[in-house]
């Protein structure tokens, strides 16, 4: 794995602030999506927390990582070296950036600097990144909540999916605390920037 430091924001974060790990999509979605995307990140950097996310510039990740810089969040945009090396970051604010191998690598990275997660509306790798999340809860391996904040109902099919495998008896529910599917973004980042003991 390859560390690139690139520009930080130089501005402090408070000590009681979290890592907050935000999986959305690179494509610009609705306006309504990009509008919860800026919201979420004003919260995450006006609370003094950190933002980790996929470390692009495009999209909502774009929205979401401008609108967290501008508001004082400290940023750690993780990537494989073949997408910087594509994108070179394009229009991404200042942030320490961190290059890995492979997408799973990508992940692991994401998932072990994290004290949380929040998931706005994505494509595909948005969701290969929450059953990520969701599968290593399951198995006791961190004890990391998560919330899916949705803007035009995007989330509601894959929380009838997994209440389906409940339901078909394949598996047990979640702990009711770690995993919502939420539609206010304030609701959903005081969920995830909660207090909670963390098993890495």
């Amino acid at each position: 794995m390859t560390t690139l430091t690139a520009s930080t924001h130089a501005s402090p974060r408070r000590p009681t602030g979290t890592s907050v790990a935000v999986f959305c999509g690179a494509r610009p979605g609705t306006p309504a999506a990009a509008a919860v995307a800026r919201r979420v990140g004003e919260l995450l950097g006006r609370g003094g927390h950190r933002l980790i996310y996929g470390g692009g510039g495009s999209g909502l990740m774009g929205e979401l990582a401008w609108s967290a810089y501008e508001h004082g969040a400290g940023i750690l945009g993780v990537l494989p070296g073949f997408l910087h090396e594509k994108e070179r970051n394009i229009a991404a604010p200042p942030q320490t950036v961190r290059l890995t191998e492979s997408m799973d690598e990508r992940k692991a990275v994401m998932l072990a600097e994290a004290d949380a997660f929040l998931a706005l509306p994505g494509g595909y790798g948005t969701v290969d990144e929450i059953l990520d999340v969701i599968s290593l809860t399951y198995l006791e391996q961190h004890r990391k909540p998560m919330a899916l904040v949705q803007v035009e109902g995007e989330w509601v099919g894959l929380a009838e999916v997994l209440d389906g495998l409940v339901r078909g008896g394949y598996a047990d529910p979640l702990p009711g605390d770690l995993f919502q599917v939420m539609d206010d973004p304030v609701k959903a980042v005081e969920l995830v920037t909660a207090p909670v003991a963390t098993v890495r």
